[in-house]
């Protein structure tokens, strides 16, 4: 059986998560509009009759500039550590690439150019020669994760370059993760859907409760100001999301719940080791 880790790797907003939700035909990782919505190191596991592909979501490459951002940079050097091929993930935006990243896989290397379904053909192909002939990559494979285009080509030739083995995990597995981190993720979503500019990113989520159809889960800020923001007037901005998220999870679950969510104040819980850790973003 072909069988191992697959990191995928790239800027914010790239299309990495869309990637891993293509490929394993399933949400396994919340996908927004705005950059570093992917905060954890997340598997989607696709096993077949041959093959058992474990994929591996990061978030994007970054500068960090807080504990929280310097657990994610963590996350992304562990997944490449591990990895048994790696996926650098580039699009038609950000065309930069990290040699550094590079440098740390000991591994079969793909460069994934996304979005194509947004230039012409005839633009591709000096990009890709200009790719193949700077960078010492095994395969260079245009992509459209979100229209599905040459995913079939990529599925194929990702099983040649990944060893033979045992299965990593039992074939009904999906992830690695708990339906907790789940429903805990599509909260999460919602907000960085619903909010703009910084509040976002001052937020993360801890299901303090799930038992039957009974969910209890703490939205925390950094800040009071942020806490009303999150609220809204009249409790109407956080019924919204509640509202939105409870959907997403009764999809996610194939049950109905009665969502309960709370805001509280955690103070520049970002810059704390000890709550960053506590919210498990060292893994």
């Amino acid at each position: 059986m072909k069988a191992g880790y697959i990191t995928i790797v790239g800027r914010p907003n790239v299309g990495k998560s869309t990637l891993m939700n293509a490929l394993t035909g399933s949400l396994v990782a919340i996908v927004t509009p705005k950059p570093q919505t992917t905060r954890h190191r997340i598997l989607g596991i696709v096993s077949g009759d041959d093959y058992q592909f474990v994929f591996v979501d990061t978030p994007g490459i970054f500068k960090p500039r807080n504990e929280l951002d310097r657990a994610m940079e963590k996350q992304i050097e562990l997944s490449l550590n591990d990895a048994d091929l790696l996926y650098y993930m580039i699009d038609i935006e950000q065309r930069d690439i990290e040699e550094r990243i590079l440098d740390m896989v000991n591994a079969p290397r793909f460069l994934l150019i996304n979005k194509i379904d947004r230039i012409d053909r005839k633009e591709l192909l000096p990009w890709i020669d200009e790719y193949s002939k700077k960078y010492n990559f095994d395969e260079i494979i245009p992509i459209s994760a979100l229209k599905g285009t040459n995913l079939d080509d990529l599925v194929e030739t990702t099983k040649r370059y990944l060893p033979d083995t045992e299965p990593l995990f039992p074939p009904d597995y999906l992830s690695d993760r708990p339906e907790r981190f789940f429903v805990a993720e599509l909260i999460r979503e919602k907000i960085f859907l619903f909010y703009g500019e910084e509040i976002p990113y001052s937020t993360t989520v801890e299901v303090e409760e799930m038992k039957d159809s009974y969910i209890r889960a703490n939205i925390y800020v950094e800040k009071e100001s942020q806490k009303g923001i999150i609220i809204g007037k009249k409790g109407e901005k956080l019924k919204k999301v509640a509202t939105a998220a409870r959907k997403s999870i009764e999809a996610f679950l194939g049950r109905k719940v009665y969502l309960e969510v709370w805001v509280k104040v955690r103070k520049n819980w970002r810059r704390n080791p000890s709550d960053v850790r506590r919210f498990g973003y060292y893994g």
